[in-house]
């Protein structure tokens, strides 16, 4: 069910492909060590696809649901959450040393 542009858009390096089904993948983001699943479905008529998040690879939750069965837009949301996990740890860790540097002048 995933066609010559999915298959490439999944091995083109940006995730490790952990399991590969007909209707579904589970991937693991090479930035963020994050596991993901796109399960695509047609329920009575209607496609879509589910995309499922997890960060340990065990517990999953559904993080967006789409309207039909491309994974670009799959793709798309997990390449721009990411970007913002990278972005909240280079914030979190500019505080961090803020806080650590403002603990030694107060020493």
């Amino acid at each position: 069910m995933f066609d010559k542009f999915e298959t490439y858009l999944l091995s083109c390096g940006y995730f490790e492909i952990l399991n590969w089904d007909i209707d579904s993948v589970e991937v693991m983001s090479v930035d963020t060590r994050h596991y993901w699943i796109m399960k695509k479905f047609d329920k009575e008529g209607y496609p879509g696809l589910v995309l499922y998040h997890s960060h340990d690879g065990y517990k999953y939750h559904v993080h967006f649901c789409y309207k039909e069965k491309e994974i670009a837009p799959a793709v798309s949301e997990i390449m721009s959450h990411d970007r913002y996990q990278k972005k909240k740890k280079r914030l979190r860790d500019m505080i961090t040393k803020v806080s650590n540097n403002e603990l030694l002048k107060a020493l």
